[in-house]
């Protein structure tokens, strides 16, 4: 089974392209087969945080191209792809489990941006102002699942130490 198997809806046969890979193809028409899965699997990340709450903050889209900006070398407009496509399909993109997303990236990506998607997450989840409980546990998950340490979780954690709810009075 392909990476893009897991968004293909049941009456869906063979070789017809997913909703969501079909998006990703037309948005970066000039990109490999693993930087559409890169795409991808980053806007399920962000989703699956972003709409714990289900809303989704202006706050949180903005903060989104900021964070791809500081840690990858994506021009502008990957960038805005993959906001755009983790806004358009938020609710099949939360869906998923994290691992879905998580081994792809683990196998793309070196360890140092792994930490920097990470650091990237959790400002994504302070953006409205607070870390809640089950957004902090939510990437917790997908640290362990992206294959870092713990100590990776809890430094990353620590750059938005003053939006952690459970440490507001």
């Amino acid at each position: 089974m392909s990476f893009w198997d897991l968004f293909k809806s049941s009456n869906q046969k063979g070789g017809h392209l997913s909703g969501l890979h079909e998006k990703i193809k037309s948005l970066l028409p000039n990109s490999t087969e693993d930087e559409q899965i890169l795409v991808a699997c980053v806007a399920g990340l962000f989703a699956r945080v972003i709409y714990i709450d289900f809303e989704v903050h202006k706050n949180e889209i903005v903060k989104m191209k900021d964070a791809l900006d500081h840690w990858t070398n994506l021009p502008e407009k990957d960038i805005n792809a993959i906001v755009e496509v983790s806004i358009q399909e938020i609710k099949d993109l939360a869906g998923l489990e994290n691992h879905k997303y998580a081994k792809p990236l683990s196998e793309i990506l070196p360890k140092d941006q792994r930490y920097g998607l990470l650091e990237s997450i959790f400002q994504i989840a302070a953006s409205d102002g607070t870390v809640d409980e089950k957004e902090s546990e939510e990437i917790r998950v997908i640290a362990t699942g992206l294959l870092l340490e713990h100590k990776h979780f809890i430094s990353a954690r620590a750059s938005v130490m003053e939006y952690l709810g459970a440490l507001r009075s």
